[in-house]
């Protein structure tokens, strides 16, 4: 469990830090805006995703409130990551 943990922290530090260099260097003109905004597009799909899975995991399966807790920091580290890679990728296409 706490390497889920462990593994968890770290990428969501890295997204996050992907995130705030990228803001303090480039998000400022135009083209930062635009790679912002569809990062955060990709990152939305992984927050909707992971309510509807939350919703199904506690509805059918009567998780511990260790499974939930794991699985949400799962989830929000999922969130930030993407945005992180997302950020990257759109950096290099425009």
């Amino acid at each position: 469990m706490i390497a889920i943990y462990l593994i968890s922290i770290i990428l969501a530090a890295y997204g996050i830090g992907v995130y705030i260099t990228f803001t303090s260097s480039e998000g400022k003109d135009e083209r930062g805006k635009t790679i912002l905004a569809k990062a955060a597009q990709a990152a939305f799909v992984f927050i909707f995703l992971g309510f509807t899975f939350h919703l199904l995991f506690i509805e059918f399966f009567n998780p511990t409130v260790e499974q939930v807790r794991t699985t949400m920091t799962v989830w929000m580290s999922l969130v930030f990551v993407s945005n992180g890679i997302s950020i990257l990728i759109q950096r290099k296409k425009m």
